[in-house]
């Protein structure tokens, strides 16, 4: 049987999304994808989310700024499919390295149209070579239930932290529950 393909069929390859690094004027998509990714995985309400998003996008504007923090999207056709985050994150010096900088990836998105594809893989692979440039020994995570196998492929592991919450009326998100 003859294989047929784009050019064989008459029509024009799905082009492959180009990586590059944020500019302050993604900032409204990085927003937007943490709003769909947390409404995707069904954690708070529209109240909720439209809260998160003023403060987040305050807090992430004033990240990118300083350099604190470092985001990568993939770009089809000129606009952004997907995008991740990474977040120099001060911590402890611990017995596994000295430093006291981590990489906290975050915001790992794509765009529903785009999924099934390898883009967050492709990104991640891509963050952790910045994190690699930058001299950072671990990175860090939260992964959905849904990306704990591709983040378990490329070498994270589950560690032991744990979380309280204390805030009054907050109540601990059902997806926190039963995760080991």
């Amino acid at each position: 049987m003859a294989q047929h393909n784009a050019y064989t069929v008459g029509m024009s390859p799905t082009p492959t999304p180009t990586l590059r690094p944020s500019k302050p004027a993604d900032l409204e998509t990085h927003v937007a994808h943490r709003v769909a990714m947390f409404r995707d995985m069904e954690m708070g309400s529209e109240e909720g989310l439209k809260r998160m998003a003023e403060a987040f996008r305050n807090q992430l504007r004033g990240w990118l700024v300083t350099g604190q923090c470092r985001g990568l999207v993939l770009e089809e056709q000129g606009r952004i499919v997907a995008s991740v985050l990474m977040l120099m994150k001060d911590t402890l010096p611990t017995p596994v390295t000295p430093l006291s900088v981590r990489g906290y990836l975050f915001n790992v998105y794509t765009e529903p149209s785009h999924r099934r594809k390898g883009l967050a893989a492709r990104l991640t692979d891509a963050a952790l070579d910045l994190a690699r440039d930058l001299g950072i020994e671990i990175v860090e995570l939260h992964a959905s239930l849904e990306a704990e196998g591709m983040y378990q492929r490329m070498g994270f592991v589950p560690t032991s932290e744990m979380r309280l919450v204390m805030g009054a009326g907050i109540k601990t998100p059902k997806q926190w529950k039963h995760r080991r």
